[in-house]
């Protein structure tokens, strides 16, 4: 089987509505899409590239492609993750390998990755995400979140916070979205919007509560004020945790890391992550930065390791790919061969 080098598109891709984190509001993603055709079969992947400038952004997949090319036509995903920084660029890249790697050897990916118990019925609860607004609004949108058959505890939910109005209103914020799901679990993620007095008087006044996690509330580098909280909710690294490197430091300082394949490069590194952070004590989660469905799909390896799963992204997007990933009672099914892997 010939490798010829592939391509790396530029796509955007609008969400259905702007999408409100503590750093601003969002209207479309820009997405590294990775393609290659060997002997007629396609074989993909995606990745997101977080410049906001499509000049930027269509010079980082150049790049990537072009960096690519000089590394030879046998390429591996091991020589993939090792030649190219950890970023959307090499994520696209590195779904796409797996993508032809598991129809070379007619295997699905959970098999090629060596993950026991998994089949394509196999499904996985994932959180549904509320963006920041008014503490009334959100408790709206909450009400309005798809029961979908499943029994209301069942329901996790992430509340983005650090918004408008600074850490009261953010308090003000969850409570509403408490009153409205009394029966859901919640987790919150002010996305480094905090300071440690914020955090401190959040976690004060929201004691009573059903919060299971909060993600990333201070800003990166901030991860030794951690310990000295005593909560018994625990705290999840986001920004903070991004490669395999990063692992060793947060260990002591979070409980939980939050795997995105975007950040940490792609699936071969991810699957390197699980492991080594389970030997460190660490708790996982797996999230997006939204995407459609094809980014979904190799995250859902990771997302059958983890405790907290936040892979909603393609219910934000306008639009998906073919053959997209499922949702049903909060849970997101496994990838169909015709997507992916």
């Amino acid at each position: 089987m010939s490798h010829p080098t592939p391509t790396l598109a530029l796509q955007r891709w609008p969400y259905r509505q702007p999408f409100v984190i503590s750093r601003g509001t969002l209207i479309e993603q820009y997405i590294g899409y990775a393609s290659m055709r060997i002997e007629g079969r396609l074989f993909h992947g995606e990745g997101e590239l977080h410049e906001a400038d499509a000049a930027m952004a269509a010079k980082i997949q150049n790049e990537a492609v072009r960096r690519y090319a000089t590394l030879g036509t046998e390429l591996s995903r091991e020589d993939l993750r090792r030649a190219l920084p950890p970023d959307g660029a090499r994520n696209a890249l590195d779904a796409m390998l797996w993508d032809r790697d598991c129809k070379a050897a007619s295997l699905r990916a959970w098999e090629l990755a060596g993950l026991d118990g998994v089949d394509a019925s196999t499904t996985v609860p994932t959180m549904s995400t509320l963006v920041i607004g008014d503490p009334d609004d959100m408790a709206s949108a909450a009400r309005a979140l798809p029961a979908d058959g499943a029994a209301a505890e069942d329901m996790v939910v992430k509340v983005k916070l650090g918004g408008h109005g600074g850490v009261d209103r953010d308090i003000e914020r969850l409570r509403c979205v408490a009153a409205a799901l009394p029966a859901a679990t919640l987790t919150v993620d002010p996305n480094e919007g905090w300071t440690l007095a914020d955090l401190k008087r959040f976690l004060q006044a929201t004691r009573a509560l059903p919060l299971a996690l909060i993600e990333q509330p201070l800003p990166v580098g901030q991860e030794d004020l951690y310990p000295d909280l005593q909560t018994a909710v625990p705290i999840a690294a986001d920004e903070a945790c991004t490669t395999l490197a990063s692992l060793d430091r947060l260990a002591g300082r979070v409980q939980v890391v939050n795997l995105k394949l975007d950040k940490c490069g792609g699936l071969t590194e991810a699957l390197l992550m699980c492991d080594r952070a389970r030997e460190l004590g660490l708790q996982l989660m797996v999230g997006c930065n939204c995407g459609t469905s094809l980014a979904m799909a190799p995250a859902f390896l990771i997302a059958l390791q983890c405790r907290f799963v936040d892979l909603d992204g393609p219910m934000f997007m306008q639009g998906d790919r073919p053959h997209p990933v499922r949702y049903h009672q909060h849970r997101l099914s496994a990838p169909s061969a015709a997507l992916w892997g």
